[in-house]
């Protein structure tokens, strides 16, 4: 029997705030978008990760305006909020911050901020202490995650810190990843399906931006860059 085709998406690529709202319709749908799951303690586990990550590379401190792009429903924001000054959510989909804001109600240092999908424009000139974009760029195309890092380094004070990751192309986790995407016909691709980076695209990206004490670590499936303005 014929493989059947899947409804080929009204959504390109680039149109992210299209794609992100019709992905948060409901706070289940949101989350599943988010996280790949409705488990609530497995979403708060990989949160959990990503803060000790944070932690280990960039660092977070308690006098720090730190600044999430793609926020998502604030999963990781929940975990970063009890131990920062300020902790700002920027998100494409109006949808997935009202959920954000529900998650995060009972911090009084949480802003969330609704952004082009390009840029961090409401956002101003050096006034954040940290920059972190995780599981993010993948669904970026190159241009645009290359963007972000410049705005990253607008709004980030001097000595301000950034971290960036994604799913690696050259581990073999990656490729695994990498090869499973690459089973979609060209017309049946989602527009937010995962693309790939290599440690060479991340550490250039912060290279050419201007940003110092570049560093890249690969860790199974994922390449994380990180450094400081």
């Amino acid at each position: 029997m014929a493989r059947q085709r899947k409804p080929q998406t009204r959504f390109s690529r680039h149109e992210y705030k299209a794609t992100w709202m019709a992905l948060a319709q409901t706070s289940e749908q949101a989350m599943m978008s988010v996280t790949g799951s409705l488990d609530e303690d497995q979403a708060q586990a990989t949160a959990a990760h990503t803060r000790r990550v944070l932690a280990a590379s960039v660092g977070i401190k308690p006098d720090d305006v730190i600044l999430e792009i793609g926020c998502g429903i604030g999963r990781v924001g929940r975990e970063l909020a009890p131990r920062c000054q300020r902790w700002i959510g920027c998100d494409v989909s109006p949808n997935m911050l009202a959920y954000a804001q529900q998650r995060l109600a009972a911090f009084d240092n949480v802003e969330l901020v609704e952004v082009s999908g390009f840029d961090l424009r409401p956002i101003p000139d050096a006034s954040v202490d940290l920059v972190y974009c995780t599981v993010v760029f993948m669904h970026l195309d190159e241009w645009d995650r290359y963007n972000y890092v410049l705005e990253a380094r607008r709004v980030l004070r001097p000595g301000g810190r950034i971290f960036v990751d994604n799913f690696n192309l050259c581990s073999d986790e990656g490729w695994q990843v990498f090869e499973l995407h690459r089973q979609f016909m060209p017309a049946e691709r989602p527009p937010q399906i995962g693309k790939s980076s290599t440690p060479q695209e991340l550490e250039t990206y912060l290279r050419r931006a201007g940003f110092h004490e570049v560093k890249i670590a690969e860790q199974g499936a994922w390449v994380q860059g990180y450094a400081i303005k």
